[in-house]
């Protein structure tokens, strides 16, 4: 993984999501990022949102834009030719991965399952998708893996997260994110264009994040 985008995620915690289909909300949401401290985001592709993320990349160069939801090849391809620093997969698939790695592009394989995992490391990842990840079973699961037969595996964990449920995640050491869109969501804050929130919204997570890991050393 890129050595920028890993240290943003290893320092907040968190790894924002734009899940709106509204274009215009891309950028200026993407500055109030920037802003609060957090310039990395992922953004799902739904809709015309390839857009979005070319109109990110080329307006905000400061922050690192993923691609979520990428399904295949050919759209793995698109995104980076239209500005992606990364891709994140809601599975594994080996001709994505293969193609990331060979053109040294950050990709986040959904891996829940032991023969995910491996097939992932494979290619030199030490670093995964997990969703979604209460389903799956939370931090008992991560905690089955890091202490069995996975114990170099970090995670990024997605699925159903909002302010408040994301914090006992953190309490594996190996989780080394979690995403989500609730920084947009909370207080309508994206739904009524009101990038000031976004901001503040940003600035509380980050500050939870911090808190609650700082209490876990206590």
């Amino acid at each position: 993984m890129d050595k920028e985008i890993y240290g943003v995620l290893k320092t907040t915690g968190i790894c924002p999501i734009i899940a709106t289909t509204e274009i215009e909300t891309g950028v200026p949401a993407a500055k109030a990022l920037v802003n609060a401290g957090l310039p990395v985001c992922e953004i799902l592709m739904r809709g015309e949102n390839e857009k979005m993320l070319n109109k990110i990349a080329k307006e905000v160069p400061e922050l690192k834009v993923g691609a979520g939801s990428v399904m295949n090849l050919d759209m793995a391809k698109k995104v980076v030719d239209l500005g992606a620093n990364f891709i994140v997969m809601p599975g594994f698939r080996k001709d994505v991965v293969d193609f990331c790695v060979k053109n040294d592009i950050s990709v986040l394989p959904g891996c829940v399952t032991a023969t995910e995992i491996l097939e992932a490391m494979d290619f030199g990842l030490n670093v995964v998708k997990f969703y979604p990840v209460y389903q799956m079973g939370g931090v008992e699961t991560l905690k089955q893996y890091n202490y069995g037969p996975f114990g170099n595996i970090e995670w990024v964990c997605t699925g159903g997260l909002n302010g408040e449920n994301f914090l006992p995640l953190l309490s594996h050491k190996w989780t080394l994110a979690c995403g989500g869109d609730w920084m947009f969501a909370e207080h309508n804050a994206i739904a009524e264009h009101n990038y000031e929130q976004i901001e503040k919204n940003t600035r509380k997570t980050i500050m939870d994040s911090l808190d609650y890991r700082a209490k876990l050393k206590k």
